[in-house]
């Protein structure tokens, strides 16, 4: 029976084929809309579509002015993030769309330094829509950040699962001054240090690893009587833990969600092999 342990350090939480799509989809777009505005600003381009000058501006602002935010989003599509993040990011992106619409509107009539100017609209065009891109900027750091940190946690996490189908996860932090959780690579510890942490204590001498065999074997034979494991979704093929913003959330790999219960859907796939 594949561990969730194992799910967790393989899977993680990969993006599926269809958000992977839809994330290049969206980045590629966003960035053909950039070059396109930068194109059309800067060549001949534009005379030969019948465009003017301040037309031709007008059309590489709003280019640019869309593709910048959907660029941003396309990368953020196929990272794990919380919902608080995701919707932040979403609501960024519209008020750069927004900030777009102001832009379209008062370009180049009202514009600062056109015959009839109007500095009350340029500026807050120019505040609404860096407004927007900052925060979905900002939210696409805190993506990668979190990506970052759930490849490298600095610690490890032991889950238990339970004959009655219960998980229990065992976050074990290491120090930050550490360089690594395998020997005594970090720091220096201080006084008498239990270097196995990870179980409870005993009287009884340490064995050659034979107990140990038996404790696991009696679980698993526990487990085969029934022929098949409990239908929940820790032992799911598409269930995974990843960690947050808020901590290490289960998530499911099927629904691309973060789960708030272990009640099984019509999807289960057992990950028995």
């Amino acid at each position: 029976m594949t561990s969730l342990t194992d799910v967790y350090e393989e899977r993680g939480a990969v993006a599926s084929s269809r958000r992977l799509s839809l994330g290049v989809g969206l980045f590629v777009a966003g960035a053909a809309l950039v070059v396109a505005g930068i194109v059309v600003a800067t060549t001949g381009l534009s005379e030969s579509l019948g465009l003017g000058l301040y037309e031709a501006r007008k059309v590489a602002g709003i280019l640019a002015g869309v593709g910048a935010p959907a660029a941003m989003l396309g990368g953020f599509v196929v990272l794990p993030a919380s919902q608080s993040t995701r919707a932040a990011a979403v609501i960024g992106a519209s008020v750069t769309v927004f900030g777009v619409a102001l832009f379209a509107h008062t370009y180049p009539d009202q514009w600062l330094g056109a015959a009839d100017p109007s500095a009350t609209l340029t500026l807050a065009t120019t505040l609404v829509y860096v407004a927007g891109l900052l925060t979905t900027a900002w939210c696409l750091f805190l993506a990668v950040a979190t990506f970052e940190t759930r490849k490298q946690p600095g610690g490890t996490a032991r889950m238990e699962v339970t004959e009655a189908g219960r998980i229990r996860l065992i976050e074990e932090s290491t120090p930050e001054q550490g360089l690594g959780g395998i020997g005594f690579f970090g720091s220096t510890p201080d006084g008498e240090v239990q270097t196995q942490t990870n179980r409870p204590q005993s009287g009884q001498p340490a064995s050659d690893g034979a107990g140990a065999a038996t404790a696991d074997d009696a679980f698993l034979d526990s487990v085969t009587v029934r022929g098949q494991p409990d239908r929940y979704c820790g032992n799911c093929e598409q269930f995974s833990y990843v960690r947050t913003d808020d901590g290490i959330a289960p998530y499911c790999g099927h629904d691309g969600r973060y789960m708030d219960d272990m009640e099984p859907c019509e999807h289960w796939d057992s990950n028995v092999r």
